[in-house]
């Protein structure tokens, strides 16, 4: 199979980030030690076993890379296992050899959002892998590849890649693997304004993954519900898909991004306290760098309309020296923005909100660009933010709220 692409220069995506870190920073090893580990892996598919004999002269310089690693890292640990996987391999470029740990490390990188290095990796091993002698690579090498392009922005390539990933689980008769794909061509929908289609999608997948008692898959189309709901304004009914999809998911990394939905119908319902309780949960424990700066963005828009001014600070510069993938980088400033017109900062807010607008514009996020410009004229015209406005609360989001009180305070912080 070959993997969708329209890089001429193979790593093209480790050169540029390499490009954009200094040579003393701790990432630019570990990244430089990803490529170079890619490098063998090609030279492996291409020339044999050969390129990778065990006393070889460049062996020896990739594990000499490796070890220069922080001691304990799990890159380093993983990028390790495909060394000894190509080496101690009796057939050049049998994919099965070095998969499970190519994808584990690209599965690392998508963890700490780097979503244009872990697509890289998914596209060496697309590149290389049989459909027929490899199934579940096969499919889940493209749905986590899809997963990596939307995160980019790249919707159009997104869609494709998941379409192609449904009709590859088709062939192969994977159920679950269909499902995943029509739950990503979903995600992109939504991604793209189409909320009615996108829950239709979900709403049919949850039905057919509860006929079949795949509830890890029926979890995963519920949660997607319930972000769904929430773009859509129904929030008591994103708490109750997001709750009911969490009682369902066994997976902590899972349990984690069902938190945050929840934490954000909570949030939009103007109950801050179980708000608040979920993104505290999410930023003190998620194993994702993606989430873990999304619910501090969300703490701190909660500290700035309560008033909290140096609660406000405090998250505003721990994100402030993160690298934030484009889509997050807006938000943030959007929100700092916001943030200090909440708290009266009419000169700070018109500075943040003019960078979000910019960074919105050069990334053709339409809708952003919309909510930054209007922003920026409530700002001009010294118009107050209009304060949340707290719902009238079901019973039974009340006792979900309860319920997410006591997890935190379980979980010690």
């Amino acid at each position: 199979m070959s993997a969708d692409s329209t890089e001429s220069v193979r790593h093209l995506a480790f050169f540029t980030e390499l490009a954009a870190l200094d040579d003393r920073d701790p990432a630019w090893r570990a990244i430089s030690a990803g490529l170079i580990v890619l490098r063998l892996v090609d030279s492996w598919f291409e020339e044999g076993t050969d390129a990778v004999a065990a006393d070889s002269w460049g062996v020896r310089s990739v594990r000499a890379v490796i070890e220069d690693m922080p001691e304990g890292t799990p890159a380093r640990t993983l990028l390790g296992g495909v060394v000894e996987a190509l080496t101690s391999s009796t057939r050049g470029g049998a994919l099965p050899a070095v998969a499970p740990r190519l994808m584990a490390y690209a599965r690392l990188l998508d963890l700490d959002a780097r979503w244009t290095l872990s697509a890289d990796v998914y596209e060496t091993i697309l590149a290389h892998v049989h459909t027929a002698e490899d199934p579940e690579v096969a499919v889940n090498a493209l749905l986590r590849r899809g997963h990596c392009l939307r995160q980019m922005g790249d919707l159009a390539s997104a869609a494709a890649v998941f379409a192609t990933a449904a009709e590859v689980a088709h062939q192969l008769g994977d159920l679950i693997g269909q499902l995943r794909a029509r739950i990503g061509e979903a995600k992109v929908l939504a991604e793209k304004g189409n909320l009615p289609a996108a829950d239709e999608k979900l709403e049919a997948a949850a039905a057919l993954a509860g006929e079949h008692s795949l509830s890890e898959v029926r979890s995963a189309a519920t949660h997607d519900r319930s972000h769904v709901a929430i773009l859509r304004g129904r929030y008591d009914a994103a708490v109750r898909f997001a709750y009911d999809a969490l009682r369902e998911s066994a997976s902590e990394h899972e349990r984690a991004r069902i938190l945050n939905d929840l934490a954000t119908a909570f949030s939009a319902l103007g109950v801050k306290s179980a708000a608040r309780d979920a993104f505290t949960l999410i930023a003190a424990t998620a194993r994702e760098q993606y989430l873990r700066w999304t619910a501090t963005i969300n703490l701190m828009e909660l500290a700035a309309e309560d008033g909290g001014r140096l609660q406000f600070e405090r998250y505003r510069q721990q994100l402030t020296n993160a690298v934030l993938p484009p889509l997050l980088l807006v938000q943030f400033e959007l929100h700092v923005g916001r943030g200090y017109q909440t708290l009266g900062e009419s000169e700070l807010a018109r500075s943040w909100l003019e960078r979000a607008a910019g960074t919105a514009a050069s990334h053709s996020f339409n809708k952003l660009v919309f909510e930054a410009e209007d922003a920026l004229a409530r700002n001009t015209r010294h118009e107050a933010r209009a304060p949340a406005v707290a719902f009238e609360v079901p019973e039974d989001v009340g006792r979900i709220a309860s319920e997410i009180r006591e997890l935190r305070e379980h979980a010690g912080v």
